[in-house]
């Protein structure tokens, strides 16, 4: 069992035979940063799908991939509405609402209702000093790609459990704790750090991998740092050992 962060959100895990893609992003632009050591002409297979949500930095290469490798798709069924619009072949789309748990080809998957981080106005300011002459781009971009019903998933498979969260907003309980490995973002609000960070202290994970912190689509995006995401959850979630990957960089579980 393996994984690699494909950028922003997005992983390749390989789980016996079967390929799954979590929120699989490739399309950053030249001046994205880190840069991103594989395209998505070279993921050649894929089983499965798992979206969290369809803002564009985490659904728009998705219908490529889906024509590409004959992947199964789900995610929400607004998603599954705006991905089939976008040219997803429809027999591979498979809808969710949250509550469910499937079996699937050597794993198993929960899935979990979420929420998206609310952005402050601090940050939205920030964004709109930035952008400048690229915002009506942007706000067709987030018209085209809706984000829809927000989803988590939690994947175990030989007795080892992965949660993925795609926005760090997740409220209340998740239904379970203590998961071996949890995958969490740093995007979309002034103090994701500590947001992200009381996410994990809920979760109480072995292993946190935080992900989402590369500048992957400026100027609209920035690079985010990691070192005050270490520093909180050493804080709040001691027991958690954090785990930075570099972009492609595949980690063996």
């Amino acid at each position: 069992m393996k994984l690699r962060w494909l950028g922003t959100a997005g992983f390749e895990l390989r789980l016996g035979e079967a390929v799954v893609l979590i929120d699989p992003y490739f399309s950053r632009g030249n001046k994205a940063r880190p840069a991103l050591p594989v395209g998505r002409e070279e993921i050649r297979r894929a089983n499965y799908i798992f979206l969290t949500h369809t803002h564009f930095d985490h659904a728009l290469d998705v219908p490529f991939l889906a024509r590409r490798t004959g992947a199964q798709i789900f995610t929400s069924r607004a998603g599954c509405r705006v991905l089939q619009g976008k040219g997803a072949p429809p027999g591979q789309l498979y809808p969710l609402q949250g509550g469910e748990e499937l079996d699937l080809e050597g794993f198993t998957l929960r899935v979990i209702p979420s929420h998206h981080v609310r952005f402050d106005l601090p940050l939205v300011v920030r964004t709109l000093g930035r952008v400048g002459r690229t915002l009506p781009g942007l706000l067709r971009l987030a018209q085209e790609w809706p984000m829809g019903q927000v989803l988590a998933y939690l994947i175990q498979a030989d007795g080892f459990g992965i949660c993925h969260f795609g926005s760090a907003g997740h409220r209340g309980p998740v239904g379970f704790q203590h998961p071996d490995l949890a995958l969490i973002p740093l995007q979309g609000h002034s103090r994701i750090h500590e947001i992200a960070a009381r996410l994990v202290a809920l979760l109480q994970p072995r292993l946190v991998i935080p992900h989402h912190w590369d500048d992957f689509y400026p100027p609209f995006s920035q690079l985010v740092p990691v070192e005050p995401f270490i520093e909180a959850v050493a804080r709040l979630s001691p027991q958690t050992e954090v785990r930075v990957l570099a972009l492609g960089e595949w980690f063996q579980i």
